[in-house]
């Protein structure tokens, strides 16, 4: 599991950087835009790929639950996940969504941590999903502090019809997700 933890760490630390405008902008004065780009991206694959390994590593292990929930979560689970994906189509597709949430994906990530905390007592489970949690929280409070982008004040053209598609895709990626991509990418069926 200090795999996953390490990769938490690199992964979710190097997002808290762009939320200091002050530090973010020395590093750039320094080394230049393109290349604090190339260094940012670099540092969050080699995150996501601890991340990923480490979570595979850990499920490997014979770890006991922290706790264990009632079958019933799974479908208010199931339920909850429905706008996740609309979300962040919705950040892409600009629309009512986006204004109405500031920023959906810190939305959407809150949600799905939140979810998966609800019925995943594992202890890796709980490390990932609560790691994510607290950077969306963290997000979420920066974005308020330092009022990055705010769309409340941005105007979007088709607002209506850019809605409506994200939630198109959005049940379309969820209707996938459930029924090929959870089982094919995190080995875990999600209709059993």
């Amino acid at each position: 599991m200090t795999l996953l933890l390490v990769g938490l760490f690199i992964f979710l630390g190097i997002h808290i950087v762009p939320s200091l405008p002050g530090f973010r902008d020395s590093i750039v004065q320094r080394i230049g835009l393109n290349t604090y780009r190339v260094i940012y991206s670099l540092i969050v694959l080699s995150g996501l790929f601890s991340i990923i390994y480490g979570f595979i590593l850990a499920r490997e292990s014979d770890l006991y639950p922290l706790y264990v929930t009632p079958y019933w979560l799974r479908h208010l689970v199931m339920t909850l996940m429905l706008p996740v994906f609309i979300l962040v189509f919705a950040k892409f597709i600009r629309g009512n969504i986006a204004k109405w949430t500031k920023d959906p994906v810190i939305l959407a990530v809150k949600i799905w941590a939140i979810s998966h905390l609800l019925v995943n007592g594992e202890p890796y489970s709980v490390a990932l999903f609560a790691g994510f949690l607290a950077w969306a929280v963290w997000a979420r409070i920066s974005l308020k502090r330092f009022n990055r982008k705010n769309t409340d004040v941005e105007q979007f053209p088709h607002a209506l019809r850019n809605d409506l598609i994200s939630v198109v895709l959005g049940l379309v990626m969820y209707g996938l997700f459930v029924t090929k991509l959870h089982p094919l990418l995190i080995g875990m069926p999600v209709l059993s």
